[in-house]
């Protein structure tokens, strides 16, 4: 019997203004033991000011498939032999059996010498709650931020708060203490997920949790994972508008 699993990876690029936009689709296909890949290009690629193509995929209307994993995602794993392996993954709160594509996932796929990231879409739990986790954003810019989450553990309860006055973006939404004591913000990405979700549901059914906690040595950037839970409303289809829909079929 054929046993594939099927994984999801959407790609984004950070304008240099700061805003991110979803720019491309990475899926995994694994089945029997082997892999192969499949990439193809967003339609907002087509419309994102400053944005050509990545590096290695340099036609947008083209579907790219491959047995390996596309360079420009490949450089983007850490080698397992590396010393510092482990402390890495246990970082991103992970074991060092995880395959390489998952934790690429967790760690967003984050590289100083670009503007490229990758995330992966909400996942259905059995019990039909949607579920999904994400680093707190901009921890650096908010005071007092960091020693609030020194001061959390995996498990303590956050909440969420509207950022109306954002210049960048007037739909953002920060991460709070329950005392609403700012310590981030939800990934640009989440935003129109979050904003869906309690629009089709009570906003008190919406769970917000420090999943894990790194010490203050970590950058910002890795500090805080959080996890978000809400239950799946019938018929949602998280990640569906024009912007994430693939140019080529």
């Amino acid at each position: 019997m054929t046993n594939c699993t099927e994984t999801r990876l959407y790609v984004t690029w950070r304008h240099p203004e700061g805003r991110i936009h979803p720019v491309g689709l990475l899926t995994q296909w694994v089945s029997n033991g082997s892999e192969s890949y499949r990439f193809v290009y967003l339609k907002d690629s087509e419309s994102v000011d400053g944005f050509t193509y990545l590096p290695g995929l340099p036609n947008l209307h083209r579907v790219y498939e491959s047995p390996k994993l596309f360079p420009v995602f490949r450089n983007r794993q850490m080698s397992r032999r590396r010393p510092d392996y482990r402390t890495f993954v246990s970082k991103l709160g992970l074991g060092i059996d995880r395959h390489p594509f998952e934790v690429m996932a967790r760690n967003e796929g984050r590289k100083l010498t670009d503007r490229i990231e990758v995330f992966a879409p909400p996942n259905r739990t059995d019990d039909a709650k949607l579920t999904t986790s994400f680093f707190a954003r901009g921890i650096r810019h908010v005071e007092g931020a960091s020693e609030a989450v020194e001061a959390m553990l995996p498990g303590d309860l956050l909440t969420l708060v509207d950022d109306l006055e954002n210049e960048m973006n007037p739909r953002a939404i920060r991460v709070a203490t329950p005392e609403h004591k700012p310590v981030g913000w939800v990934p640009e990405y989440l935003l129109n997920t979050v904003h869906e979700l309690r629009e089709r549901a009570a906003e008190s059914v919406i769970s917000i949790t420090a999943e894990h906690v790194n010490p203050p040595d970590v950058a910002p950037s890795m500090r805080l994972i959080c996890r978000l839970t809400a239950p799946w409303p019938d018929g949602y289809v998280p990640l569906s508008g024009p912007e994430f829909q693939p140019i080529a079929s």
